[in-house]
C-alpha cells in the first residue's frame, strides 16, 4: 500500500495551516481519481497477487475517501464564524493572557493548531476558558499541574 501523508507531522509554512490543508485536499482528490482509474481499466484478476494488488488499491481508495471527509469538515469547522461579540475572545483571536506570578503569554484559538505558534483549540480545557471571556476577565481551567488561572490582557480579533 502506498505511504499515506502524516497530517500531525507534517511542517506548515507560514502559519498557514488553511492552505496545507487545501494541497492535501487537492492531493488526496487527485490520488483518488488515479486509483480509481487503475481500478477501472485493470481487467478481473487472474491469479492471487492481482486480487491481492486489487485488495490493496481498493483499501487505499478507502482510505483516501476517509482522509477527503475529515479534511473537507475540518476545513468547514475552522471556516466557521462563531457568534461572538467583538470584544469578547472567539475562534482566531489571539489572547495575552497575564498569570498570577506576572508571566505572560500569547495564545492563538484555532480549529487547526500549528506547532509554530502557540495555539489551543476550541474544545480544549483552555480553549473552553477562553471563548466567551471578556477583557480583564480572568478564566481558570484545569491543567496537568491542577487548576490554573490567568487574566485575559488584549484580545486581537482577526479581520473578516
Amino acid at each position: 500500500m502506498a505511504s499515506q501523508p502524516d497530517r500531525q507531522s507534517a511542517p506548515v509554512s507560514g502559519h498557514d495551516e488553511r492552505h496545507a490543508l487545501l494541497e492535501e485536499l487537492d492531493l488526496l482528490r487527485e490520488r483518488r481519481r488515479e486509483l480509481a482509474e487503475e481500478l477501472e481499466l485493470q481487467d478481473r484478476p487472474d491469479d492471487i497477487g492481482d486480487q491481492s494488488d486489487d485488495i490493496q488499491r481498493r483499501d487505499e481508495l478507502d482510505w483516501i475517501e476517509l482522509e477527503i471527509r475529515d479534511l473537507t469538515h475540518l476545513l468547514y469547522v475552522a471556516a466557521r464564524r462563531d457568534n461572538v461579540a467583538p470584544e469578547r475572545v472567539g475562534v482566531g483571536a489571539s489572547v495575552l493572557l497575564r498569570y498570577p506570578d506576572g508571566a505572560e503569554d500569547t495564545v492563538q484559538v484555532t480549529a487547526v493548531p500549528d506547532e509554530d505558534i502557540p495555539a489551543v483549540t476550541p474544545d480544549s480545557p483552555l480553549g473552553r476558558a477562553l471563548i466567551g471571556a471578556a477583557l480583564g476577565e480572568e478564566i481558570t481551567w484545569l491543567g496537568p499541574e491542577g487548576r490554573l488561572r490567568a487574566r485575559v490582557q488584549a484580545i486581537t480579533t482577526p479581520s473578516p
